[in-house]
Formats: C-alpha cells, structure tokens, sequence
C-alpha cells in the first residue's frame, strides 16, 4: 500500500512540475508570439519614399493612344498610389499590381504592338510577382519590398520611355522637316529681298 501511495504522490508530483513547465512555455509562447505581432504592426505602419525616381512623361501622342487603353490607366493609377506609401499599403496592393500587369500583357493596343513594349511590360510583370511573393512573406523585410517597389515603378517609367518612342520620327522623316523649314526660310528670305529691292 504503502508503495502504491508514493506512486500516485510521485505522479502526481511529477505531472505538476509537468503542468508548470507546459504554463511556463505557454506563458514564454504566448509573450514571443505577442513581440512578433507588435513587431509586424510597427513594420506594416512604416512609410517608404520612394521620391528619388526621376518620372516619365508621356508625348501628347502616346497619352492621347493610352487614353483608349483602360488597363494601362488603371495600372498607372496603382503606380501612382504607391508614392509615399505604407509597407501595409504595398502589402494590400501587390495582388492588384500583379493582375494589372497582367491584363497589361493581353490588351496591348495595335499602335504599341511592339516588341519593346512586349518585353517591359513582361518585365513589369515580372517585377510585380516578385513583390507579391515578398509581401506574402512571414517574415518580409521593409528594405526588400521598398526595393523591389522602386524596381516596379522604374519599370512602369521604362515603359512610358518605350511609348513615347513609338512617336518618334524616323531619321528620315526628321530630315525631310528640316529641309522643308529651311526652304520655308529661303523663301521668305527671298521675299524679304525682293520687297526691299
């Protein structure tokens, strides 16, 4: 009996200290899982700047074509809503950023059928998934996505580059109007001259 009554003791004994080091780790859990989220909160809360990125404007002939293209004015638009921006911002965001490129890449307008085009909106793409994965990240790194956010909007300004280049006049049509305005002066030297005379 007597054996029997220091077994339970002792199990009983042994399952509270059992008992205690479970809270304790609980407790320890519970505390870390707590710093992490407060962590992630300050994370998610903190702005980028991202104002060092030289802008593109587009010639009044590829904003006029880009006006009847409704996806890349919505991609244009979540460009835009990144400047100065929260990391949560960008976090909400990067899915939308991936689809739009995306629904770039299938509604390209005759005009901007090029390959050049082709290819930086590809690389927008590219740039937008690579956003997407980082933010889906437990443990994402600010410094990252404000990178990989920069990489994106560089990319959008390499695009505007490549429409507004779909504008430019060939070598050959560029002299051809210098040729043409200096026949203008001719004549109109020439009518200066005979007025005088």
């Amino acid at each position: 009996m007597i054996n029997f009554k220091n077994l339970i003791f002792n199990s009983l004994f042994v399952s509270s200290i059992f008992l205690a080091i479970s809270c304790n780790s609980d407790q320890k859990e519970e505390k870390a899982l707590q710093n992490f989220q407060e962590k992630k909160a300050a994370q998610l809360k903190e702005n980028i700047s991202i104002s060092n990125i030289k802008s593109v404007s587009l010639s009044a002939e590829a904003k006029d074509s880009v006006s009847q293209w409704p996806e890349y004015l919505t991609f244009e638009n979540e460009i835009a809503g990144l400047q100065n921006s929260s990391i949560q911002e960008i976090v909400n965001t990067s899915n939308n950023l991936k689809e739009t490129s995306a629904a770039l890449i299938s509604t390209i307008p005759p005009i901007f059928k090029e390959i050049p085009i082709q290819t930086r909106i590809n690389v927008m793409y590219t740039k937008a998934s690579v956003l997407v994965q980082e933010s889906s990240k437990t443990n994402f790194d600010n410094k990252v996505i404000t990178q990989k956010t920069k990489e994106l909007i560089i990319a959008f300004q390499d695009l505007k580059i490549q429409l507004n280049e779909v504008f430019l006049k060939t070598l050959e049509e560029f002299e051809e109007e210098i040729e043409k305005r200096i026949q203008e002066q001719d004549s109109i030297q020439q009518i200066k001259k005979d007025s005088v005379s």
